[in-house]
Parts: structure tokens; sequence; C-alpha cells
């Protein structure tokens, strides 16, 4: 798919992330009372949406991505959520286990494709805040922390569809600058 393409679909993630994020905050404390299905609900989405993308952009090789395989591992763990009986300290547990894993990819990403400078340093500031928050929410799986946890999800929603969409017009922006020169 051309170029053009893929930032119509990040502007339509940025919009879909951010409409989340905001219902998220309206919403917060029935998150956090109702954990279980909005963590559910999110690894299903996330899932999902990662293997789409992959398919329409005309990636062959998903089977041997990366992201395949963090694709299968959210969709078994948010059905086991939606099945499961599981208390609220292990829904806590699952959701920073979820997350580190998330943003290790994250952060693997970011040192290998290291694009464009900007917005790999903000998601890499966002990837090591949630990695350090989801250890104290393993340690200390509670409410306090799950509510500290929803406020990184908001920065996480807002910066999914933002930080690739700013790849996409920064990579663009830079390549017609080295072109120029």
């Amino acid at each position: 798919m051309e170029k053009k393409s893929r930032v119509f679909y990040f502007i339509g993630k940025v919009v879909i992330y951010t409409i989340l994020a905001i219902l998220v905050f309206i919403f917060r404390t029935f998150c956090v009372e109702n954990l279980k299905f909005i963590i559910a609900f999110l690894m299903l989405l996330y899932a999902v949406e990662e293997v789409v993308f992959e398919i329409i952009f005309g990636h062959r090789h998903i089977l041997h991505s990366d992201k395949f395989y963090l694709a299968i591992i959210e969709i078994i763990l948010g059905v086991v959520l939606l099945v499961s009986n599981v208390t609220y300290d292990s829904v806590c547990i699952i959701w920073a286990t979820w997350s580190i894993l998330r943003e290790a990819y994250e952060i693997k990403e970011i040192i290998v494709e290291m694009k464009v400078v900007i917005p790999k340093v903000l998601s890499g500031v966002e990837s090591l805040t949630t990695i350090v928050f989801s250890v104290l929410l393993i340690l200390e799986p509670d409410e306090h922390h799950a509510k500290i946890h929803i406020y990184l999800l908001l920065a996480e929603l807002v910066l999914a569809g933002l930080v690739p969409l700013l790849d996409e017009l920064l990579e663009k922006k830079e390549k017609a600058v080295v072109n120029y020169q």
C-alpha cells in the first residue's frame, strides 16, 4: 500500500485511539472497577489491529514476525481474562506483564528502527515509564497502582497512533530534504 494510504491509516488510528483515551479518562472509575473486561478488550483490539495492519500493508512474512507472536499472546490473554474468574490482583499482574511485553518490544523497535528521533524518544520515555510502573503493579497489585496504570494507558493510547503517524510524516520530510540536497 502506498505511503499516502499509510498516513490516512495512522490518522484514523490517532482519532480512534484518542477517542478511546478520552473515554477511559471520563470513565476511569468504571475502568478500574471493571478492569478485567477493559484490559481484555484492549488486548484483543491491539492484537487484531496489529495483524490487520500487517496484512493490509502487505507484509508477507507476518508469520515470522515478532508482532504476530505478540498478537497471539494478546489474544490468548484477552480470552483468558474474559472467560476466567480471576481476582483483581491477578488481573493487575496479567495487565502489568502484558504491558512489559509490549513495551519491551517497543524498545526493541526503537533501537532497531531509529528513523526519526523525536517520536522515538517520546515512545521510549513512555515505554520505560510503563515498564517501571508495571513492575510496581506486579509487586503491589491494588486499586491505587491500577489507577496509576490507567493514566499511563491514556498516554499509551494517544502515543500508539501518534508516534507512527509522526514517523511517517517526519520520515517523508527527511527524505525530501535529503533528496533536495
